[in-house]
């Protein structure tokens, strides 16, 4: 985990307790401390693979529309890698539509929508 993965983590669990503690005699306070301690856990598990999920998609998008690819920049940070899996995205959803059903192309473009969506999973802290 990154140095901004492991303080998130640090404050979320410090939130979640403070929370838990809180809401013995403020229900609200409580309730909001629990939330931000809830967000600095999945933010941390967000900054640990965010560029790593990213150029996955990236590739595998590629991969997918080959010849059909849109060009995108090839930046590193999360705002240009974004830019170029929402062009990417935009591009495999318009070319799933003119793609026969059960066809293995559709079978391997709908392969991708869940890896693409299990590389975004973030865990609820139990």
């Amino acid at each position: 985990m990154s140095d901004l993965g492991d303080v998130l983590t640090g404050a979320g669990l410090v939130g979640l307790g403070a929370g838990a503690a809180a809401a013995t005699h403020d229900a609200y306070g409580g309730a909001m401390m629990t939330v931000a301690g809830l967000l600095a856990v999945l933010g941390a598990q967000e900054a640990d693979k965010a560029a790593a999920w990213r150029l996955a998609d990236i590739a595998a998008m590629r991969a997918l529309l080959g010849d059909e690819a849109p060009a995108t920049g090839e930046g590193r940070t999360l705002t240009e890698l974004d830019e170029a899996w929402a062009r990417l995205s935009r591009a495999l959803i318009a070319h799933h539509v003119g793609v026969a059903p059960q066809s293995e192309e559709d079978r391997a473009i709908l392969a991708f929508y869940r890896e693409s969506t299990g590389r975004r999973e973030l865990v609820w802290p139990q």
